[in-house]
């Protein structure tokens, strides 16, 4: 979740977000209106050019060859026919507006009809050309053209261009919004799935696995995730075996090993069944592993209650840990309500074999705190996950010399920061430890302080109708 929070915290100062369908849209767009731009103008300049070319080419020939027809006309001065041969040049062609013919003094001598009016019309271009006879400029003739029609077809040819532009224009972001979100909907829906695989959902909803590389990145999230569901598959199966704790602590390590050793400071409990051979002598298999199994169920839920482990099971005696595999300031007065609330569940335990016509079942418990050995020994081959030290003997100890249906705790325990004043003893005794030189100072619990009292008996009451599996 910290992970999380980070990623969070530095997207929040990444300024703006920009979504990835809005890149690729502008993208595109951007390319597409440079290209059309480049187009349009080229093919704008290249239609102007050839027009105006064709243009010139035309009244250059016209004009031409009235100079040449007007040449012997022009030296015999012959007007008449010169207006005559003008008029003609002119109405056969609507876009001549006037043709004039100069002498060698630059004396106009001839001229057309005039068309239309020379200033209405904002397209006109002169051509002049020399009348030549025998090598002999006798004049020159001027030609008046009116480009409307090129303006007008110009303007027509742009109209019909910026449609195709337009039309192209808007059917390729019509594609480009479509590629836009074919790419992106599927990254969505991924980065909705993560969200759900950040709040615990190992099996989020995945967009379908296309043939391209987004669909390689889908099946690559799925198999990510496949990888996680295994996991939490196997700690699930672990935690069946052993502690929850113990198995997030392995499956935590996979890339050692084995789980280095290491001090640790806690308490530890160790309880077992009062007369269990014998038991085992009388009773049918059966019922001993029924026996077994209810025990060890009541013994999973108070160590759960109280932030224990149940760290193994040796025989019908079991060992509890507080503080051991995640830190715990209070191991000592956890360890002592989880003893308490176990003894008043086996007293429902026994209420029940009572109805049965069974005998009662009776435990010893003794809990001692200090510093411990834990982690991984063994060969390469056979490791075990255990915690070892004089703390371990001296709690198993005390469980052997405890009376039967009480709790038997160390002076470690009693005066514990966490445990002073909330625990109702009754008078010290002395015991002799194996392994220890002097005699040891014990308590057997009698109650604890009020608060607590209630507490238990409010947690006795919900785990009443508890059934074990």
């Amino acid at each position: 979740m910290s992970n999380t929070g980070d990623m969070q915290h530095n997207h929040s100062h990444n300024g703006y977000r920009f979504p990835i369908f809005w890149q690729i849209l502008l993208a595109i767009s951007v390319t597409l209106a440079i290209t059309t731009g480049v187009i349009w103008n080229y093919l704008d300049s290249n239609l102007k050019s050839l027009l105006q070319q064709q243009t010139d080419t035309f009244a250059q020939t016209i004009t031409q060859q009235a100079a040449n027809s007007a040449s012997e006309m022009v030296m015999a001065s012959d007007t008449l026919a010169l207006n005559s041969m003008l008029d003609t040049l002119v109405s056969d062609k609507s876009s001549i507006l006037m043709m004039q013919i100069y002498d060698d003094k630059n004396q106009l001598i001839a001229q057309s009809a005039i068309q239309n009016d020379v200033s209405l019309s904002p397209h006109v271009e002169s051509y002049s050309k020399p009348i030549m006879f025998q090598d002999v400029q006798a004049g020159r003739l001027v030609l008046l053209l009116d480009n409307s029609a090129i303006a007008t077809a110009l303007l027509n040819a742009r109209k019909v261009l910026g449609i195709i532009v337009i039309s192209i224009s808007l059917l390729a972001l019509a594609i480009a919004a479509w590629l836009a979100t074919h790419l992106s909907s599927p990254l969505k829906k991924l980065r909705k799935a993560t969200i759900e695989v950040t709040k615990g959902n190992l099996s989020p909803a995945l967009p379908l696995a296309r043939n391209d590389e987004v669909g390689d990145l889908v099946m690559g999230v799925d198999s990510m995730l496949q990888g996680l569901r295994d996991k939490e598959s196997i700690e699930h199966k672990f935690s069946s075996y052993i502690s929850k704790d113990i198995a997030t602590g392995i499956l935590a390590n996979l890339h050692t090993s084995r789980t280095p050793l290491r001090n640790v400071t806690g308490s530890v409990l160790f309880v077992d069944i009062v007369g269990f051979t014998q038991l085992c002598e009388t009773a049918e298999p059966k019922e001993v592993a029924d026996i077994l199994n209810h025990y060890y169920f009541l013994l999973h839920q108070a160590a759960k209650m109280y932030r224990g482990t149940v760290d193994n099971y040796i025989g019908d005696g079991a060992m509890l840990t507080f503080g051991v595999h995640k830190e715990d300031q209070k191991h000592s007065i956890n360890a002592i309500c989880s003893a308490q609330i176990f003894l008043r569940l086996t007293d429902l335990m026994n209420a029940q074999r009572k109805e049965k016509g069974l005998k009662d079942l009776e435990f010893r418990l003794g809990l001692h705190c200090g510093e411990m050995l834990a982690g991984t020994i063994g060969s390469t081959e056979r490791m075990q996950l255990t915690i070892t030290g004089d703390t371990v003997n001296t709690a198993a100890r005390m469980c052997e010399q405890a009376e039967k249906n009480k709790l038997l705790i160390s002076d470690s325990i009693l005066h514990h920061s966490a445990t002073r004043d909330l625990v109702l003893t009754e008078k010290p005794i002395k015991l002799s430890i194996k392994g220890k030189a002097l005699p040891q100072t014990a308590h057997h619990v009698i109650g604890l302080a009020p608060k607590f009292n209630r507490l238990l008996m409010q947690q006795e009451t919900e785990m009443e109708s508890m059934t074990y599996e």
